[in-house]
């Protein structure tokens, strides 16, 4: 990350020396100061979550408030200040408010208005981990909008999450382990700490295998690391070190994701000075021939660009119906679940949004992902064969994150509308309200078979309506991301150019000796963005 940072104030200062822009640089130089590798601590209420940071943190005061109920349970983000401390509460409308310390000590928030509390401390322990935001997370008794927030929010910026289980209860209840599952689903590494080790039983050792087993029928043979802690004597440092490795990582994850960003900047840069010292060596007809090719040619690329776009949006219906058909496998194969819990008037919500999220990420991983990786390859094949204005023009896109962000969007979305959509809503409480019309007067085989029937005569039928909508919107708001970045980079390629050219005509009065100091500072410039992109590792 220091080789990111450097990196960019070299490029800030080179165009800067150009009149080149520098908004974008600024803006990188804040989003990599502030940026952190997000780890959430999950687990049912009472598990020992806020104790657990309450030690981790090791202040004589508890900061956290251990005994809230779930209608003041939000996210606490905690983060490194080498400053004073500052919480701010950050509303669900996306206001602001700044408290004290000492108030958020006492502070009950409604989790209806407000959508996370933020904590920047000057602490110690959180000195060790600078680059590591940890989240205290609403217990998931609360509620699946708990969830999907939990997945939603935090899991594109995670690195890790953190599960708190109790030694005193080391029952891995579906409200924590459908999460576990979800998140195996996105490869995210897992740390099960047990929390309360001084309340443990007399047969805890027997007891931590059996929770290990019962926490396979959710994550299968996925790696889990395991912590154990005990607040009572304030012992937490099998956490603290799993933490500090964390820590270890980020620097190279985080580098990682601003990595790209410092490479399009880095290009553009390098296409002026190229240009520019090109362009200063041609007469004004040259000049004049180079700015009618450079029109032709950004004009070819956008044409190229705009049939993949086309091309590509075809296959978007098609990968909705087979996102689709997956879904409705995915319910089917649940359905003697779902047929057992209406006929014990359990509310089947929470259940359908689980399966139906979880095989929407199974689903866009396998169908959808791989098709646009194809796609941007295309696209980066598109535009990096082009030479534009006798300058090599290069593309770069992280189709890792893209990916990530297109799968956590759309699971997102699902989510949103199996858990506010009126109509699925009804149609769900209507299976409820079937079973308590007939319950006694038919037979139970009987009762099975009219809930069957209902679920795939109405509830399936709604449900694939509404989510295959939500998705195609949540893929196209997404594509029409991804094709704005790109369309973006093209133009801010032309800017280049066009400058330079614009800079040269400019220059050409100049004394020949102002032109040869003018060719001198600018392959010196171009040898220092070589120096640049070997510092990040990525040296052409």
């Amino acid at each position: 990350m220091e080789r990111i940072i450097n990196a960019l104030k070299e490029l800030h200062e080179i165009n800067t020396a150009y009149s080149l822009p520098v908004e974008p640089i600024d803006k990188l130089l804040l989003e990599v100061d502030t940026a952190r590798v997000c780890t959430p601590i999950i687990g049912k209420f009472s598990s020992g979550k806020s104790a657990l940071l309450n030690t981790l943190l090791g202040y004589s005061r508890k900061i956290l408030k251990e005994d809230i109920t779930p209608e003041t349970a939000v996210p606490t983000e905690i983060v490194y200040s080498s400053d004073e401390d500052r919480v701010w509460i950050v509303k669900n409308d996306g206001g602001q408010e700044q408290i004290s310390v000492e108030d958020f000590r006492q502070l009950e928030v409604d989790a209806n208005t407000v959508y996370c509390t933020r904590l920047s401390l000057k602490n110690h322990f959180l000195e060790e981990i600078p680059e590591v935001m940890l989240v205290d997370m609403p217990g998931f008794e609360s509620g699946y909008e708990v969830h999907n927030r939990a997945i939603d929010a935090y899991l594109p910026l995670s690195l890790a999450y953190i599960i708190a289980v109790p030694a005193d209860d080391m029952i891995i209840r579906s409200s924590v382990g459908n999460i576990l599952k979800e998140l195996c689903l996105h490869d995210m590494p897992l740390c099960v700490v047990i929390t309360k080790y001084d309340k443990r039983n007399d047969d805890f050792e027997d007891t931590f295998l059996a929770m290990k087993e019962s926490l396979k029928r959710f994550i299968g043979d996925h790696k889990v690391t395991y912590c154990i802690t005990s607040s009572y004597i304030g012992d937490a440092d099998e956490l603290k070190e799993f933490l500090r490795r964390i820590q270890e990582s980020s620097q190279e994850i985080l580098a990682r994701k601003f990595r790209t960003s410092v490479l399009s900047v880095a290009d553009g840069t390098e296409k002026y000075l190229t240009a520019t010292l090109k362009g200063s060596e041609m007469s004004e007809s040259e000049l004049d021939e180079q700015e009618e090719r450079l029109g032709k040619q950004m004009d070819a690329l956008n044409t190229r660009f705009s049939k993949e776009k086309k091309d590509f949006d075809l296959q978007i219906s098609d990968c909705v119906e087979e996102i689709k058909s997956d879904i409705q496998i995915a319910l089917e194969k649940e359905e003697p679940s779902l047929v057992a819990m209406a006929m014990n008037n359990q509310n089947l919500n929470e259940r359908i949004n689980l399966v139906v999220r979880n095989a929407v990420t199974v689903s866009i991983k396998k169908r959808f992902i791989p098709k646009v990786d194809r796609y941007l390859k295309r696209v980066e094949n598109c535009i990096n064969s082009e030479t534009i204005g006798d300058v090599q023009v290069c593309f770069y896109f992280n189709s890792e994150a893209a990916g990530k962000g297109m799968v956590s969007a759309t699971a997102a979305a699902v989510g949103a509308i199996l858990g506010g959509g009126p109509v699925i809503g009804g149609i769900i409480a209507g299976v409820i309200l079937l079973v308590a019309k007939i319950k006694g007067d038919k037979k139970r085989e009987e009762m099975k078979s009219q809930i069957r029937t209902k679920l795939h005569s109405e509830v399936y039928p709604q449900v694939l309506r509404e989510v295959g909508q939500g998705i195609q919107i949540a893929i196209e708001k997404q594509l029409q991301m991804i094709n704005t970045s790109i369309e973006d980079e093209i133009k801010a390629q032309r800017d280049s150019l066009e400058k330079a050219l614009e800079d040269i005509r400019e220059k050409m009065a100049d004394e020949k000796e102002k032109r040869e100091n003018l060719g001198i500072d600018i392959r010196a410039d171009l040898e220092r963005i070589q120096v640049i992109r070997s510092s990040i590792g990525l040296a052409p």
